[in-house]
């Protein structure tokens, strides 16, 4: 079959839409936009190869002036090793058998201050939970959920994090915050107005992002009191980046009433995030 094969002929996409490759045993080409074949590769999953493929990154710099896509056919699993071998030595792509070059690293501070400062107006500090001998030192922020739409901080969050995949120790995690149940006794007919409004407010809603810098914790949860504790706010610092936090009576009175998002934490009052690169 290998005699016969023309990978200028075969099905590809763009390396930038790889998430649309198959879910299939294949011989892949990365091919340039001039029809060069850059490289030969085997796979048992194709889709699943792609998602964390070694030569992402060259090929991505080749992208921007080259646009590359990536061709495939289908093939016998069994026979994927030996096909590979024939076509490397048929085409002698360019970046088969060469070495890897890695990304360059992004220090995850600048990572965290960039995200902050693109943030900065949809997040409040509401406190912070204290460093024990066991735990960092934990900052928390919420962001108003009542906007489930697409220009909402929930969807421009995933977006953001989405985008802008950095080589850095920085990593952003995200748990499920608790069940949206505004209308958990109520039943809606699959595919209706309804149906879809309450599914974006559950997206809307259900998240808690985590990550760390600098030996400091982050935490980012819903709330709907963001109004409110935006016009009950003062301006200060966090990781270098002007942020709003809430006022200390507020913090008290939330405090007072054993709110669950205040039960551990105590008032923020100076920026606990040590500045290595403030340069940048």
């Amino acid at each position: 079959m290998t005699t016969s094969l023309n990978p200028l002929t075969l099905s590809s996409v763009p390396l930038s839409e790889r998430k649309h490759l198959p879910e299939c045993a294949a011989i892949y080409f990365a091919i340039d936009i001039n029809n060069r074949i850059l490289y030969v590769g085997k796979a048992k999953n194709l889709a699943a190869r792609w998602r964390n493929h070694h030569r992402t990154h060259q090929l991505e710099e080749i992208d921007q002036k080259f646009p590359v896509r990536l061709a495939w056919q289908p093939w016998n699993q069994e026979d994927l090793r030996e096909a590979e071998k024939i076509l490397i030595q048929r085409y002698q792509p360019l970046l088969n058998n060469t070495q890897i070059e890695s990304s360059a690293v992004t220090p995850s501070e600048v990572v965290l201050r960039k995200f902050l400062k693109t943030f900065s107006r949809r997040l409040i500090i509401i406190g912070v939970e204290p460093k024990t001998p066991d735990k960092c030192e934990a900052v928390h922020l919420q962001y108003d959920w009542q906007n489930w739409t697409s220009t909402g901080t929930a969807a421009k969050i995933k977006q953001y994090i989405k985008q802008n995949q950095y080589n850095t120790s920085l990593k952003f995690k995200r748990h499920r915050y608790s069940i949206f149940n505004e209308f958990a006794y109520e039943v809606f007919r699959p595919g209706s107005r309804a149906h879809r409004t309450t599914a974006r407010q559950h997206r809307s809603y259900n998240n808690h992002w985590e990550f760390a810098c600098n030996g400091v914790i982050f935490h980012i949860t819903p709330t709907d009191f963001y109004d409110e504790y935006k016009d009950k706010s003062n301006m200060t610092k966090l990781a270098g980046i002007n942020f709003r936090v809430i006022t200390e009576e507020v913090f008290a009175e939330a405090k007072k009433e054993n709110s669950y998002d205040f039960s551990k934490l105590s008032y923020f009052k100076s920026d606990p995030v040590p500045l290595l690169w403030s340069n940048l």
